[in-house]
């Protein structure tokens, strides 16, 4: 992190109102588990509620975490309360990354057991019910996810756009080994048009990424966009970011990613 981030980072602490010292402990979340029967397996998640959720009635927007460590909520926290935006966080914490992300193995990323499609259905039949049976929520879901979880927001999109209002990737994309897989569903996906109506859709990449250095996922983003513009038109919300200034997921990203989704109308 260069000195203009930890800057950043600072000042937020201290405008949002979280302070650290030795003799303070700061709750940020509630923890919390579901007994998986689509995955087999007991899944954590950390839930973060508005300031005045208890003395309010209103139900709120949820943003669902992947790569749900504490230090990513407490971002998230930090994030939505620059955009004054008043959420219920669920950081969801890894099991089996690679697994859960990709939804296929090519030479670039070999995966064992891929396993994307049932955690899209996790997410979808036991986390948002569960999420919903016990907090007020207004049923509008953004997901965010950074690098290969950024790959699977990508992939979420396509497989099952109904499921989410918001989707942010950052440093999101595919390799051009994988063309092949997300083409198709590029195609399949784009046949009924008008389940992307309203949603919105931002993607971020960095122009010195390391992990890209032929560029291979920004000009498979560049080719997506054109897709989106011709096959969908105005009916979605859809905006690609590049950063020269920062590498690997850029710094300012979910920041603006989320200023995009919860902002333009």
């Amino acid at each position: 992190m260069n000195n203009r981030n930890i800057i950043f980072l600072l000042f937020s602490l201290l405008t949002t109102g979280i302070c650290f010292s030795q003799d303070v402990n700061i709750k940020i979340g509630f923890k919390d588990s579901i007994q998986s029967a689509i995955l087999s397996e007991n899944r954590q998640i950390i839930v973060s509620i508005p300031e005045g959720y208890h003395t309010e009635t209103k139900s709120y927007p949820v943003l669902y975490l992947l790569d749900g460590t504490e230090t990513g909520l407490l971002n998230a926290i930090i994030v939505t309360r620059k955009l004054r935006e008043e959420m219920i966080i669920v950081a969801i914490a890894n099991v089996d990354r690679d697994r859960d992300m990709m939804p296929l193995s090519t030479p670039t990323y070999k995966v064992d057991n891929p396993g994307a499609y049932k955690f899209l259905s996790f997410i979808e039949k036991e986390l948002i019910p569960h999420i919903e049976r016990n907090w007020r929520t207004n049923k509008q879901q953004t997901i965010r996810g950074a690098s290969l979880s950024g790959l699977f927001v990508m992939f979420a999109f396509l497989e099952k756009p109904e499921v989410f209002d918001n989707y942010i990737g950052n440093s999101a994309g595919w390799y051009a080994d994988m063309n092949p897989f997300f083409n198709a569903l590029i195609d399949k996906s784009f046949e009924n048009k008008e389940v992307f109506s309203g949603k919105k859709l931002f993607v971020a990449n960095s122009l010195v990424d390391p992990y890209d250095p032929n560029k291979e996922v920004h000009q498979a983003m560049l080719e997506f966009a054109q897709k989106i513009k011709s096959e969908l038109g105005n009916k979605m919300s859809f905006k690609y970011k590049t950063y020269e200034d920062y590498g690997h997921v850029p710094f300012p990203s979910f920041y603006d990613g989320l200023e995009y989704v919860l902002k333009t109308e």
